[in-house]
């Protein structure tokens, strides 16, 4: 569909659910965004169509975006955090069986796959890492290195 095309059928402020770098039937584990946009459609560059959305920095390909119904985003936004909550609490599990394990975000998303949360990526797995944090199911560590320099010879 063209940026005209769009225009003419869905309205600013129209409810989508937007893919911004691939759509999950090419990557599984693509961020979903359940959404609205936020401008007109355009075109960019003379040959991609594209329109910006709420919580998202920059535009997204027409192709990367589904119009939806009220009713139809609404349940994605339903469907979204059931599992995220499942997500969130076989992550906690896996974190209570192997609790000295240095849970870092890439250890995070390979457990969750490993429990059949296929998307689940490295951003992901922060993201609900973060979320435990704050809700006083875990304790971050903070792991620095500090490494410094002295000048060498006689130079002070």
């Amino acid at each position: 569909m063209n940026a005209a095309t769009f225009n003419s059928h869905y309205p600013i402020g129209t409810p989508v659910l937007a893919y911004p770098g691939a759509r999950r039937e090419d990557i599984p584990s693509a961020e979903q965004l359940i959404t609205r946009t936020r401008s007109k459609a355009e075109t960019l560059g003379g040959h991609t169509d594209v329109v910006w959305v709420d919580g998202h920095g920059s535009c997204i390909a027409l192709s990367h975006i589904d119009p939806v119904t009220e009713e139809q985003w609404e349940q994605a936004r339903i469907d979204l955090a059931a599992t995220t909550a499942a997500r969130r609490a076989a992550l906690l599990d896996a974190i209570r069986t192997y609790p000295n394990g240095g849970w870092k975000p890439e250890r995070a998303a390979s457990a969750m796959q490993q429990a059949g949360f296929d998307s689940a990526s490295t951003r992901t797995a922060k993201a609900d890492l973060e979320a435990l944090a704050a809700d006083g199911h875990l304790t971050p560590v903070t792991e620095m290195v500090i490494r410094h320099y002295d000048l060498t010879g006689a130079a002070s």
